[in-house]
């Protein structure tokens, strides 16, 4: 940051870029509703009732890239906020209304919000930071998200004991984000540099807005987002399979990969910082192998041990893509490539089940070849890295 802004204050901008996080990852953190919705909706089919999640989903894919265009119209900040807004509303509807068909709508509307402030509030850290801190709030930003998503549903567990639909009252948290966020985070298009980072590469409009280079991004996001959820689908399928645990005992394993994910965030910063360029093939490598490795490994302690090495170096990767566009692009083009790739990650999720049929017939090929994908990713941008730098030379 810029060192006409107090260190209190930069820390209120910290604050403010992390919380929005959050909100990019609150839309299941009221799953645990859908039984009671199912009893109060009994017309409707649990397909239906089961769209009340996936709903917000589709949307989100949708307005990342509209968030874009309506930042060039009003600013990134404005439509941050806007973005924020619509969401801190529309989550808490099912939260006092009766009607099906406006509660599917309300998260509709939530995506939409969702969407809107959703690249921002990652392009954003690449407007305000800049080198190493720029690299360790992209980590914090993953970890932060992480932790304060499992905040969220456990209080709206401990709000189904009330009804289903004071479980949605936890979207109230969104209130203090909005606030904040509308309060210390400067207007970039309208405040003066002043408030900014004088790093002159970080807002020069003549970087090389690389569509080649934002398409390999995406694709590499894409692909990590579809092995990654390959492996949480079909991991509880192939411990029943293999005979190796219990459905429980692969819900436990998927927690610990998240669990490290958390800390893998926080390590983002120091390992950047140490390797730079090579902490992707790296995480892809590990990541991959570690993948691979459950796939051969019957052993369930020993698969709870490779989780963590999978959660850690799983987190470095996407982490990297983010702080290398706030990196390479200009701060115009930065937010509107930031939801392509955004798009990415989205459709990698969303085509896992599909993409986990066509890796393998049983969970245990699907889980091998998804961790051969990393693998020969990281072998193919080594091979590229080795490449240019021997031109370079």
């Amino acid at each position: 940051m810029n060192s006409n802004i107090s260190k209190m204050h930069s820390l209120l901008i910290i604050i403010s870029l992390l919380a929005v996080n959050i909100v990019e990852q609150a839309a299941s953190v009221v799953t645990g509703t859908i039984p009671g919705m199912a009893k109060s909706f009994p017309n409707e089919s649990l397909v239906d009732i089961e769209m009340v999640t996936t709903v917000v989903s589709i949307f989100v894919t949708i307005f990342v890239l509209v968030s874009g265009a309506v930042v060039k119209i009003i600013g990134q900040k404005k439509t941050a906020v806007l973005g924020l807004l619509i969401a801190t509303i529309a989550s808490v509807v099912p939260g006092f209304s009766n009607s099906f068909i406006i509660i599917l709508i309300s998260r509709a509307v939530l995506g939409i919000g969702i969407g809107l402030a959703n690249p921002l509030a990652i392009s954003m850290i690449g407007l305000f930071f800049e080198g190493d801190q720029r690299a360790r709030l992209m980590g914090w930003r993953s970890a932060i998200a992480g932790i304060g998503t499992a905040i969220m549903t456990y209080v709206a567990g401990k709000l189904l004991y009330i009804n289903w639909q004071a479980s949605y009252w936890v979207y109230l948290l969104f209130v203090p984000t909005l606030i904040m966020f509308l309060i210390f985070v400067p207007d970039v298009e309208q405040e003066s540099n002043s408030h900014l980072q004088k790093a002159p590469q970080v807002y020069s409009e003549s970087k090389d807005d690389s569509w080649l280079l934002i398409t390999i991004l995406a694709l590499i996001t894409f692909l990590v987002m579809t092995v990654v959820m390959v492996l949480a689908v079909k991991l509880p399928t192939y411990f029943i399979e293999s005979k190796i645990g219990s459905a429980t005992q692969a819900s436990t394993s998927w927690s610990i990969v998240n669990f490290a994910g958390v800390l893998g965030g926080f390590l983002f910063g120091p390992c950047y910082k140490l390797m730079k360029k090579n902490v992707l093939p790296m995480g892809l490598l590990l990541g991959g192998i570690g993948i691979v490795l459950i796939s051969v490994i019957e052993s369930v302690t020993i698969i709870y041990i490779i989780c963590v090495f999978i959660g850690i170096s799983s987190s470095l990767i996407i982490p990297y893509i983010f702080n290398t566009i706030s990196e390479k692009f200009s701060r115009i083009k930065a937010p509107f490539f930031t939801s392509i790739v955004l798009v990415g990650s989205n459709l990698g999720a969303s085509f896992s089940p599909y993409s986990g049929r066509i890796l393998g017939a049983t969970a245990k090929i699907a889980i091998r070849n998804a961790g051969l994908i990393e693998v020969i990713l990281a072998v193919i941008i080594l091979v590229v890295y080795l490449k240019n730098k021997k031109q370079y030379k």
